[in-house]
């Protein structure tokens, strides 16, 4: 893991030197204003993203990520493939389920990160309207969590199907496991699995924006993490969701799957621009021919 975040430094930083992006580290995303909860010192800790921006560009995306490590561990991930094709990115922590923070606390957290972004984003030149989320493991459950569960996002004033689009990678779908251990600790009797409010198999909205879900092979994932996110594509097709889909990539170990779901999170943000372009052009014409059709004010004769 060490190894990795040096050389994703690295890679940033050689970006930057170039004058492709622009890193600001450590942002707080709680505004002064935002509702909080919780233990205020560990939220000035933690509640920080990194933004890495294209500087020379105008109406980017932005894509909010959250990183895995079963909400107990981790910190903030960055993946040069999206800085590589002119996306932004905020990379971000959230507390940890421990002594300081319980579900729902990181959720919150998750929430308001996505909030922020979408809020200040156009201080930086992106798109406010092509805001996407996306994460692996425990960061794919906090990204489905935050598409599918409106309580969250609405906190902040806004509504998941603002979201351009949200990519769950090996995402747990019924409630969290780290969820379940606090439960315990608690002295609730609980099952080994559980959908209860803070699954996102609970929330199943054809008003979600678009969501893609996408899991490593059967023989190496996570136990039951391919069928639970099978049964959540499916729900939001039968519900009648419009732009939902399902990947799953043989070979690929749950710690592994990210790698080839990346690819994947690019080219579908790519085809996002795409579409948002031609609306825009059609918008413009449309608009081009009311005002050419429009009979013009004559002057008074003299």
């Amino acid at each position: 893991m060490r190894k990795h975040l040096i050389i994703f430094a690295l890679f940033a930083a050689a970006l930057t030197a170039r004058g492709v992006n622009k890193t600001l580290n450590d942002l707080p995303y709680y505004d002064a204003d935002s509702p909080r909860r919780g233990d205020a010192a560990y939220i000035a800790e933690r509640c920080r993203l990194d933004l890495y921006y294209p500087e020379h560009r105008q109406g980017f995306s932005t894509v909010v990520v959250f990183h895995g490590g079963g909400l107990i561990r981790g910190g903030k991930n960055l993946y040069p493939a999206l800085l590589e094709r002119g996306f932004a990115v905020a990379a971000v922590n959230y507390r940890l389920s421990g002594p300081q923070a319980k579900c729902p606390d990181y959720l919150y957290d998750a929430a308001a990160a996505v909030a922020w972004v979408m809020k200040h984003i156009h201080e930086y030149g992106g798109d406010p309207k092509m805001v996407f989320v996306a994460g692996h493991s425990a960061g794919g459950y906090l990204t489905a969590m935050v598409a599918l569960d409106p309580r969250y996002l609405g906190e902040f004033g806004f509504k998941p199907s603002q979201l351009a689009g949200a990519f769950a990678s090996s995402g747990q779908m019924t409630t969290h496991d780290q969820v379940l251990r606090e439960y315990r600790r608690q002295g609730k009797k609980t099952p080994p699995v559980v959908i209860d409010e803070y699954a996102p198999l609970s929330y199943i909205d054809k008003d979600a924006p678009p969501l893609i879900f996408s899991v490593g092979d059967d023989a190496t994932e996570v136990p039951g993490r391919v069928g639970e996110n099978k049964m959540l594509h499916s729900l939001l097709v039968a519900k009648g969701h419009p732009n939902c889909q399902f990947f799953q990539y043989p070979g690929f170990t749950h710690g592994l799957a990210w790698h080839p779901a990346m690819q994947k999170l690019w080219m579908w943000i790519q085809a996002a621009e795409r579409s948002a372009r031609r609306r825009a052009e059609h918008r413009a014409k449309k608009a081009e021919k009311q005002r050419a059709a429009k009979p013009q004010p004559q002057e008074n004769a003299r």
